[in-house]
């Protein structure tokens, strides 16, 4: 190409991006005149809308919570009468989490400690980072031990897995399959799409052999249906991998479909290819077991676009949902990323974070629910592209439920307040017979069993999928 065509294609893509740019200016400065405020009641005449807020309750009361009964007998099988009962509930039957990418990370040990509290505080749920290039950096050289060399938001699989045992956490695998060229592919793998296959099925296998009985959930493929076209894969690899970690992992291991953010959008319901690809996969045997929904906010227009109503409205997210609970799977809200910008970002960041949670949490068929990065100012780095454009770091979003000093933002304590507080269920229950009845979230509780002048401390737990009455033995 000659220098003055070069030029002309770099102004081109230059005018293109300051439009982009012009357009942004302009809408904030069209907030700027009609005022904050109106924005903000724009929203939230949205997301009160009462059959709305009735479909969330109702929600949460039908799928998230039961009628327990617990029956208290002594050591030979006989009613202990006369029971007054202290019920704590101490850890949910649904899946709370963020990415662990900075599990021992941070420069000190004080923020380090600091991380573990406030993860800990909140989360129930670990996603491990098992990208590939960082995984393995040469071939066959593999970082699953702790004491592997240290590399940025990416702890050894094994240093997650000590965190995760020590803190009694769920870990959850992610990714095993992913085209994505910068985060997911190492540059010696070598380009032939044979040589490649071998090399995924080798990875896969290694990485069950070390963790298969370990972690329980997995992101099996990750984004397909927005892949890099010009980045060489295997021919169906997504299938594939399916087979490959189901002839792998054993068969009580939840495998993961993983889509991004624009599954919200995609609004041909049964017709959009993340739909089609799940019943293509699913009519061919894969053992897709749990449909995954990122959830990143990496758009400033759009930012303002859902204050607005205009987009991720309660409505279409819940059709979002119905639609795909056609294949009545679990559903995982995998990757989320709520942006705080502006001088208002942080209140609308927890505003936006209250209303989401409990939409997906009101849903019967959604079982977790992951944050991404906890702490501001640890988010995937940015990237100078081909062109020379520098790509902003996903840092500028301000997504993290902390500042980088650790401060709690208001989006922290709305979790806080949710998880810990208003879906849980704390109360004295007192019965002239040996049973005790009570209506209550699902989960387990520790239970201070006081009758006849003793005292007794026992564990109960009432999971979604299982018994609603339990005998304990008081002895």
């Amino acid at each position: 190409m000659k220098n003055y065509e070069l030029i002309n294609l770099k102004m081109r893509v230059m005018k293109n991006k300051g439009l982009l740019k012009l357009s942004v200016i302009f809408l904030l400065c069209l907030i700027g005149l009609q005022g904050f405020s109106q924005v903000e009641e724009l929203y939230k005449s949205n997301w009160n809308d009462p059959e709305i807020q009735q479909r969330i309750a109702d929600g949460i009361r039908q799928n998230r919570m039961g009628s327990f009964s617990i029956q208290f007998n002594d050591s030979m099988g006989k009613p202990v009468k006369n029971v007054a009962v202290t019920v704590s509930q101490t850890s949910h039957d649904f899946y709370f989490g963020a990415n662990g990418f900075m599990v021992k990370g941070f420069q000190n040990q004080k923020e380090d400690s600091l991380y573990e509290k406030y993860f800990t505080q909140l989360f129930n749920l670990t996603t491990i980072p098992f990208y590939w290039p960082e995984l393995e950096p040469k071939p066959g050289k593999l970082r699953f031990g702790k004491d592997s060399e240290v590399i940025y938001r990416r702890p050894a699989p094994d240093l997650v897995m000590e965190f995760c045992k020590k803190y009694n956490i769920t870990p959850k695998g992610h990714t095993l399959v992913w085209d994505n060229p910068r985060w997911s592919l190492p540059k010696w793998l070598p380009q032939d799409e044979v040589v490649m296959e071998q090399k995924i099925n080798k990875r896969i296998d290694e990485i069950a052999d070390r963790y298969r009985f370990d972690i329980p959930i997995w992101d099996v493929a990750n984004e397909v249906t927005d892949r890099y076209n010009n980045v060489i894969m295997p021919k169906d690899f997504a299938f594939k991998a399916f087979k490959e970690s189901e002839r792998v992992f054993p068969g009580n291991t939840a495998l993961t479909l993983n889509f991004t953010t624009n599954i919200w959008s995609r609004n041909k319901r049964e017709y959009s290819h993340d739909y089609l690809l799940v019943e293509n996969l699913l009519l061919r045997k894969a053992k897709v077991d749990v449909i995954g929904m990122q959830f990143h906010n990496f758009n400033e227009g759009e930012y303002w676009q859902i204050l607005k109503g205009d987009v991720f409205s309660p409505q279409s997210m819940f059709n979002t949902l119905d639609v795909y609970s056609d294949f009545n799977l679990p559903i995982h809200i995998t990757e989320i990323t709520i942006a705080a910008l502006s001088e208002k970002g942080p209140e609308y960041q927890a505003m936006m974070t209250e209303n989401f949670y409990k939409l997906w949490f009101s849903h019967p068929n959604v079982e977790a629910i992951v944050w991404w990065n906890l702490v501001d100012g640890t988010a995937a780095p940015g990237v100078i592209k081909k062109d020379g454009y520098a790509a902003p770091g996903e840092d500028k979003w301000k997504g993290g439920l902390l500042n980088r000093d650790f401060s709690k933002k208001p989006a922290f304590d709305v979790l806080d307040r949710l998880i810990n507080k208003e879906w849980k269920t704390n109360l004295n229950v007192n019965s002239a017979t040996n049973a005790v009845k009570y209506n209550g979230f699902f989960g387990s509780y520790k239970l201070i069993v006081k009758t006849g002048g003793k005292s007794f401390e026992k564990v109960v737990t009432f999971p979604k999928k299982g018994s609603r009455n339990q005998v304990i033995i008081l002895d």
